[in-house]
């Protein structure tokens, strides 16, 4: 087997990346598995280190285990999006870790890891991702798990200013910290009118709460946003939550209400291509990163990752 290459980021989950390094670490070298390993120093620098890794190595370069939380493997993801040979691992050491629970990745380190090093050399599914251009941009940029405009990308942005996020990932009780932040953004947020374009057919949608693009199944902490979507059947799963007052949202996002029960406002969409415009500029995140603000067009891409799982 060749090396591993690991991108670890060290801020990931308030330090839990680095602890679960160390046992990784020692895992590897019980078992006498040779590696290499990166360290994050800014956001958005796993991309650049996922790129400068597949480049120098060539051909020569296997798999690349990435160490960290949603954004770690959102940045992996990019880096990687010319280099389609190369697998991707990835161990959870994030405060919400949406993208292992989605996915369905072992979350103990040492369980994952074992895992990563019995199938890397077996057949590897192709998973699809999830293409995004903001307006104005000629070049796009991807998601592995979920895009999502509105309240929910505001939420997602409240999460990182709530001043005991650290204590409350310490006390593992993260799902806490997005119920505050749920709630304080929540008591301000005003809904907006959203222009959807599916197919060359356009519906306008008023009193918008959010919409959530779907590669994989989505979740936000300990709530499911949407189980349904497929990484690999090449398609985008679209909701689209409107028209209801801030109880009926609550009983959405907590209770895991769906279509069935509020048919007329929460409206389901799967398709390969969407593209979303808004009477007021909208917030957007991808795998829990904020990317920017409405319009944005997002198209799926088939088939384009190799993940180990």
């Amino acid at each position: 087997m060749n090396g591993l290459f690991f991108i670890i980021n060290p801020s990931a989950g308030h330090g839990k990346a680095m602890k679960v390094w160390k046992k990784v670490k020692r895992e590897l070298e019980r078992k006498k598995v040779l590696y290499r390993s990166f360290y994050t120093e800014y956001p958005g620098h796993a991309e650049i280190l996922a790129r400068q890794v597949a480049t120098i190595q060539n051909y020569h370069l296997k798999t690349i285990v990435g160490v960290g939380g949603d954004g770690t493997i959102h940045e992996i993801v990019n880096g990687l999006s010319s280099f389609q040979q190369i697998q991707i691992g990835f161990l959870s050491a994030g405060s919400g870790n949406d993208f292992a629970r989605g996915f369905k990745l072992p979350t103990h380190p040492v369980k994952a890891i074992r895992l990563i090093i019995q199938r890397i050399n077996k057949p590897i599914t192709q998973y699809d991702l999830g293409e995004y251009r903001l307006g104005g941009k000629k070049s796009g940029q991807y998601f592995i798990n979920h895009l999502g405009i509105g309240l929910q990308a505001d939420v997602q942005k409240e999460v990182e200013n709530i001043p005991i996020k650290k204590l409350l990932a310490m006390l593992k009780m993260e799902y806490v910290t997005f119920i505050i932040a749920f709630f304080k953004v929540l008591l301000e947020y005003q809904p907006s009118s959203l222009e959807v374009c599916v197919n060359g057919e356009s519906t306008t949608y008023n009193n918008v709460w959010f919409i959530t693009i779907s590669n994989g199944p989505n979740y936000q902490g300990k709530f499911k946003v949407t189980s349904n979507a497929n990484a690999s059947n090449g398609d985008l799963n679209v909701t689209i939550v409107h028209s209801i007052n801030r109880f009926q949202l609550f009983m959405v996002i907590f209770l895991n209400m769906d279509g069935k029960y509020l048919k007329e406002v929460i409206n389901t969409i799967a398709c390969e291509s969407i593209s979303i415009t808004s009477n007021k500029p909208s917030l957007i995140h991808a795998d829990g990163e904020i990317v920017g603000e409405t319009p944005v067009s997002i198209s799926i891409r088939k088939s384009r990752v190799a993940l180990i799982k």
